[in-house]
């Protein structure tokens, strides 16, 4: 009732509906552009965790600056003279400008003179320092010698500038391919302009929407591109649906008023269900208790909301006006017709259901099966391409300093508050060290320690069999000094020859955590890895509060709208064959590696850690998504029939060149952002491409009407109530396609 209000409104003030969304949109290019300074880079951390603790103790007792930054100036040639003056000339204008805010280290050149660096430190910052790394780089060197910012703060402007870049350059490729493609099915210039026209006027507006609320509440960087990925292919995919029903009314005789209102009250409900079920799976991200997932989650809501209002109120608006013009400017000679293809599909699946589901089950399986092997972890510099400055200078790094370079794992002892004062020396004495000792070496993969936390050579790291050497010859006392120590906190820098974020070097945490124990006092493990393996286990803590939120509400709302018990269990199932597909083809191709060439990015062995919680958020109910549109037609006919058979033939008939069309609009549009220049963006754009792709092909076309097909009736069939009332008011004709 609703709907059929809502389309007959909206048929009458077409001319004021276009108009306001005309002022909306010019409202939202003001505000849009300003939402990316907005956005913040970073949000892999928990408050609450241990590894968060012992860097709050370490940076309370020893006031360790933090590290922002490095300047690495780069000669071909060894240039010594050269190179130190152009270091120097860096340091005094980055004192003179910012000597209040910033400690910029004694230059460092590494000893083959081709290389030097210069720390620059600050006070924590809520933004990690990134407003410091463009100024800075007007600081450097051109020419003979050139220089370079690296560090957290150039990699999160790096990524930053990267992803904005990715989006205006995917957004100019993918746009005339889906016009294309659109154009293909339609046939004419009009009615493929519709849908493309909406997907800038929805993104626009919610990147408006985002940028307001960036001014209350932490919004990652990457709000800009799942948003705008997001928003694309759901108002592409919302006009898409409209338009064709609005045409097929057309077609069959009816006015342009009630053709309007009939695609209202028919696809308009498959959109409502579609964009409740999508926004649902958006928010479920605000229970993984993790800023940037629920700043993610938050933003594909707007994005969804958006494209739900444009595709209910803009679009029939713009349908209202057009009429029959909406098949002008034809470009094929006619339109090309599928609708006896999928029938003959259909009848093909369902006379043979079991071998069907036999098979395209373990197709998907064989696609899953990587999936068993899926490891994640937190993005590290290599996730930028080899060109990009910051990854240049932390690659020159790399190669200068090995494992001095890497972020070293902190043993931080510090007393218990209710330790008695007499045990309230230093927590490392002479009797605990050699026990600390052997287990701190007992790994392979720990090189040595070092007195700092960033050292400027591999000769500051004491390695191991020094240490056990100077310790066998009763030089304890030295090996001390090399350890800080002060009030009732001591700290051990661990420096490994592995990546931080390598399964040895979390085996290697996990050892500490479970083996050092100092009596009366608290022993923590931070630094990168332990942050990393934190975040890890608070996030996937919390998924399945997060799995169990999106299903059991999708599943609720899918047996309100169809009033059925089997189908939204079915939808359930089907979802998760869509999912662990893209799990397994993310894992073959991000993980293992395979394709890093075509694709442009550096396998590191791992899938960024928070690209299968997003992608399980957003799948589930993206992929419900065809479900709802094929579900929804194949009801209107089995309440006109009650025949399921027939219904399923004719629903996947009249649906499946739409589904088919808007999922390729969607692997368009997905599939170009795993082209993008920042591995967590190609992963979520593969991931949901792959999941679409399965899910309009294997799923839609061939497991739901088989499934379908073996339920019979009782596909309709809900508890207290029983089968439904049919309408039996259906044309005889329509019988007629069935079973041919």
């Amino acid at each position: 009732m609703f709907l059929t209000v809502l389309g007959r409104l909206t048929y009458r003030l077409r001319w004021l509906m276009v108009i306001i969304w005309i002022c909306l949109f010019g409202l939202a290019l003001v505000f849009a552009p300003r939402a990316p300074s907005e956005l913040k880079g970073g949000g892999y951390t928990l408050n609450n965790s241990d590894s968060v603790r012992a860097g709050t103790i370490v940076g309370r007792t020893f006031g360790n600056r933090t590290l922002i930054l490095t300047a690495v100036l780069h000669s071909a040639q060894p240039a010594p003279r050269a190179l130190t003056a152009a270091a120097r000339t860096f340091m005094s204008r980055t004192e003179r400008r910012y000597g209040k805010q910033l400690v910029v280290g004694a230059p460092v050149i590494t000893p083959d003179h081709t290389t030097v660096f210069v720390r620059v430190y600050s006070k924590p910052l809520a933004d990690f320092g990134q407003h410091f790394v463009i100024p800075l780089e007007r600081f450097l060197p051109r020419g003979r010698i050139s220089g370079t910012i690296t560090g957290g703060a150039a990699l999160l402007q790096d990524i930053e500038t990267q992803s904005d870049d990715d989006l205006k350059r995917l957004e100019i490729i993918t746009l005339p391919i889906a016009l294309l493609v659109l154009l293909v099915i339609f046939g004419s210039v009009i009615g493929a302009a519709v849908p493309i026209v909406m997907a800038p006027i929805t993104v626009t507006g919610a990147l408006a929407v985002i940028y307001f609320f960036a001014q209350h509440l932490t919004m990652s960087v990457f709000v800009q591109n799942t948003a705008s990925m997001l928003g694309l292919g759901l108002a592409i995919d919302y006009s898409l649906l409209l338009v064709t029903r609005f045409r097929d009314e057309l077609e069959a005789g009816a006015e342009t008023r009630e053709a309007v209102i009939t695609a209202v009250e028919t696809s308009g409900r498959a959109i409502l269900i579609s964009a409740v079920v999508v926004s649902v799976g958006f928010l479920g991200l605000l229970l993984s208790g993790v800023d940037m997932l629920s700043s993610l989650g938050i933003g594909g809501s707007i994005e969804t909301v958006l494209s739900l209002l444009v595709g209910l109120t803009l679009v029939p608006a713009v349908l209202s006006i057009l009429g029959e013009r909406i098949n002008m400017l034809h470009v094929l000679p006619r339109r090309v017709s599928t609708r006896s293809m999928w029938l003959r599909l259909a009848w093909w699946v369902m006379r043979r259901p079991v071998p069907v589901i036999l098979v395209t089950a373990g197709i998907v399986v064989v696609l899953a099966l990587p999936s068993m092997h899926l490891r994640v972890a937190v993005p590290g510099p290599e996730q930028l391409p080899r060109s990009v400055q910051s990854r240049i200078g932390n690659d020159i790094l790399n190669r200068e300093l090995g494992p001095a370079n890497n972020s070293p794992v902190l043993l931080v002892v510090s007393r218990n508050p209710s330790t008695h004062s007499s045990a309230r020396g230093r927590p490392i004495t002479a009797k605990r060290l050699p026990v600390l000792m052997r287990q701190v070496c007992a790994s392979p993969v720990a090189v040595g320690i070092s007195p700092t936390l960033v050292p400027n050579s591999r000769n500051q790291i004491i390695p191991c069999s020094r240490v056990h050497a100077m310790l066998q010859a009763g030089q304890g006392a030295l090996v001390r000094r090399m350890i800080p120590q002060r009030n009732g906190v001591g700290m051990i820098a661990v420096f490994l020859s592995v990546d931080p974020s390598s399964p040895r070097a979390e085996n290697y945490v996990s050892y500490l955590r479970h083996t050092v124990r100092v009596p009366s006092h608290t022993v923590l493990v931070g630094g990168q890895t332990a942050g990393q393996m934190d975040f890890d286990s608070g996030l996937y803590g919390r998924f399945p509060w997060v799995i169990l939120f999106v299903v059991c509400t999708i599943f609720v709302m899918l047996l309100i709208a169809f009033r059925s018990l089997l189908l939204p269990i079915k939808a359930v199932l089907m979802n998760l064959f869509s999912l662990l597909a893209a799990y397994g083809m993310l894992v073959f191709i991000f993980q293992e590696g395979h394709f890093s060439n075509l694709l442009g990015f550096t396998p590191v062995g791992n899938i960024v850690t928070i690209v299968p919680v997003f992608l399980f958020s957003v799948l589930f109910g993206l992929t419900t998504d065809y479900e709802v549109f094929l579900l929804n037609r194949i009801q209107e006919e089995y309440l006109l029939t009650g025949d399921n058979e027939e219904s399923v033939a004719i629903g996947l008939a009249a649906t499946g060149r739409i589904v088919t069309s808007a999922a390729t609009v969607m692997v368009v549009i997905f599939g170009a952002f795993a082209f993008a220049h920042v591995t967590v963006v190609q992963e979520i754009g593969f991931g949901q491409a792959i999941a679409v792709f399965v899910d309009a092909t294997l799923i839609r076309a061939l497991l739901v009407p088989a499934t379908m097909r073996l339920l019979g009736r009782w596909n309709w069939w809900l508890p207290f109530r029983g089968f439904p009332t049919l309408r039996r008011n259906a044309a005889p004709a329509r019988s007629m396609v069935a079973g041919e």
